[in-house]
């Protein structure tokens, strides 16, 4: 029975020599690595020059297009700049003409000339002129009714001649 060994003395024996083979992968694995990346270096080396050169050739291409669509853009900018001026000097004026009112007493002390000065009353010339043409209108009102007046009269009078005439 000497010879007869248990389960769980197999199965430590088994898994100390599990640890052990892991630990050996594990060297020569980075063993293995460690030569790799010195051999494989020089390669990516001429491999990352020829991409680097590939990327400064397409940047160089995007470049040329961006000035090209910043020329665009600066163009742009220039007539926003004109417009936004010009809509200033617009909206200054527009400013200016409505701070005016302030200003308005001063010049309709200018406008004494459109009065004329009687010693009891002050008559505006506009409205001396507006009653003089409607006293105009009044009067040829007048006459047109009165011409109209007198050609009903001989209208009725020559209706009333004909009457007699044809009796």
């Amino acid at each position: 029975m000497a010879q007869s060994v248990s389960n769980d003395a197999l199965w430590e024996k088994l898994s100390e020599v599990d640890k052990k083979l892991e630990k050996f992968s594990e060297m020569q694995k980075s063993s293995n690595l460690r030569d790799e990346q010195a051999i494989i270096k020089p390669d990516f080396q001429k491999e990352k020059d020829e991409i680097v050169s590939k990327l400064e050739k397409y940047i160089q291409g995007l470049g040329t297009h961006c000035d090209s669509h910043f020329k665009v853009i600066h163009k742009d900018i220039e007539q926003l700049e004109k417009d936004t001026e010009g809509v200033y000097k617009i909206l200054s004026y527009m400013s200016s003409i409505l701070k005016e009112p302030a200003e308005q007493p001063a010049i309709k002390s200018d406008d004494k000339k459109s009065f004329l000065n009687f010693k009891l009353f002050k008559l505006r010339k506009s409205s001396l002129l507006i009653a003089i043409l409607s006293l105009l209108v009044f009067i040829l009102t007048l006459f047109c009714m009165k011409q109209q007046n007198d050609y009903a009269l001989l209208m009725n009078e020559y209706y009333k001649k004909g009457i007699e005439l044809t009796r």
